[in-house]
C-alpha cells in the first residue's frame, strides 16, 4: 500500500492529430465542480441538497521551455487568442494508477477520459516564466488506453473493477 504519485495522472492534447503529453506543468489540480440543486421536501425538516452533474475543470500552470510541445501548442493559443470552436482541444487524462486488462485479451489498459476540453487561457507571467490556463471539461467519455513507446491510444469501452471490455468493432 502506497500513496499515489503526481506522475500517475497524465494530461495530454491534441496537436494535429496526435497526442502530446502536457509535461512541463507545476499544477494538477483537477476540480470536479458539483452541479447541485435543493429540494425542500415537505417530509424534511430542512432543505436537501443532490448532486444534479458535475462540470469538472483541469487548472494547469505549464513552465515555458520554448522547446516543449505543450508549451508551443499552450503559447500558440495566447498569441492567436481563439474563441467558440477554436477554444477547443481534444484533452486525453490518462489515469496510470488505475489499470487493468482487457475482458477477452490480456493487454494492459489503463482508465482514461477523452474530453472536449475549452482551453481558458489565463496570466502569460515571464517574469515566473509561466502560462496559467483552465482546461473546461466537456463532455468526457470515459474509456481507457493502450501504452506503446510512450505513445497512448485512445479505445474507447467500459470498466467493470478493473477489466476493460473495448466498445464492439475494436
Amino acid at each position: 500500500m502506497g500513496l499515489i504519485h503526481k506522475t500517475k495522472f497524465i494530461p495530454f492534447i491534441d496537436v494535429s492529430g496526435t497526442w502530446k503529453q502536457i509535461k512541463k506543468s507545476t499544477t494538477f489540480s483537477l476540480t470536479f465542480n458539483p452541479q447541485t440543486k435543493t429540494f425542500d421536501f415537505i417530509s424534511s425538516e430542512n432543505p436537501e441538497e443532490e448532486i444534479d452533474s458535475y462540470q469538472p475543470a483541469l487548472s494547469q500552470s505549464l513552465t515555458m521551455f520554448d522547446n516543449e510541445d505543450d508549451y508551443k501548442t499552450i503559447f500558440d493559443m495566447c498569441f492567436n487568442l481563439p474563441t467558440g470552436g477554436d477554444a477547443h482541444r481534444d484533452v486525453l487524462l490518462v489515469f496510470y494508477a488505475e489499470k487493468g486488462t482487457g475482458a477477452s485479451d490480456s493487454i494492459e489498459y489503463y482508465k482514461a477520459w477523452k474530453v472536449d476540453s475549452v482551453v481558458k487561457l489565463g496570466t502569460l507571467d515571464s517574469v515566473n516564466q509561466s502560462i496559467d490556463f483552465d482546461l473546461a471539461l466537456n463532455n468526457h467519455e470515459t474509456g481507457a488506453v493502450t501504452i506503446a513507446e510512450g505513445v497512448p491510444t485512445w479505445v474507447p469501452g467500459t470498466w467493470s473493477a478493473n477489466t476493460f471490455t473495448p466498445a464492439a468493432g475494436l
